[in-house]
C-alpha cells in the first residue's frame, strides 16, 4: 500500500471539492485543515489533513482514513491525487413516484369494492381513500 502525503491527501480534497471549514471561519485552528463534504447520498463526511509536508508512516492509519472519513478504496484516492478524477459516489435513491396504498385499505379495495390488483397499481392513497369512502357513501354494496 502507497502511502500519502499530507500534500496528497490536500490534493484529494481538492479534487473531490471538499469545503476547507478553516478558510469559511477565516480561523487558523490547530496543526490541521478541516474539511467536510456531503455526499450525493447525504451523509456529511469529515477529515482533517495537517499543515505539514510529511507522509503518513501508518498503513492502519491511511486504511482508516479511506474507511472511516473519506469512505473510498485506495484506487479511488490514487485516481483523484494522480488523475484529477472525482471518486464515484453511491447516488440517491429514487423515491417512487407511486408509494404505494395500505395494505388494509388495498385488501378491502379489492374484496368488498371489487378492484383488481391491476386497477391498483398506479392509484394514490388520496385516491384509493376518495374511492372507499365513496363506496361507504353508497351504502357499501
Amino acid at each position: 500500500m502507497r502511502l500519502p502525503t499530507y500534500k496528497e491527501l490536500k490534493r484529494f480534497v481538492e479534487v473531490e471539492g471538499w469545503e476547507d471549514k478553516d478558510k469559511q471561519s477565516r480561523k487558523k485552528k490547530g496543526d490541521h485543515h478541516r474539511y467536510v463534504f456531503t455526499t450525493p447520498t447525504g451523509d456529511r463526511l469529515y477529515t482533517r489533513v495537517s499543515h505539514g509536508s510529511d507522509q503518513i508512516y501508518s498503513h492502519e492509519l491511511f486504511s482508516a482514513v479511506l474507511r472511516d472519513q473519506l469512505r473510498i478504496d485506495e484506487d479511488q484516492f490514487w485516481a483523484a491525487v494522480d488523475k484529477g478524477l472525482k471518486p464515484r459516489r453511491p447516488m440517491p435513491t429514487p423515491t417512487p413516484e407511486h408509494e404505494g396504498i395500505d395494505a388494509k385499505l388495498a385488501r378491502n379495495l379489492m374484496t368488498k369494492v371489487g378492484m383488481s390488483p391491476a386497477d391498483l397499481a398506479g392509484i394514490s392513497q388520496r385516491d384509493a381513500v376518495n374511492i372507499w369512502n365513496e363506496w361507504l357513501a353508497r351504502g357499501g354494496a
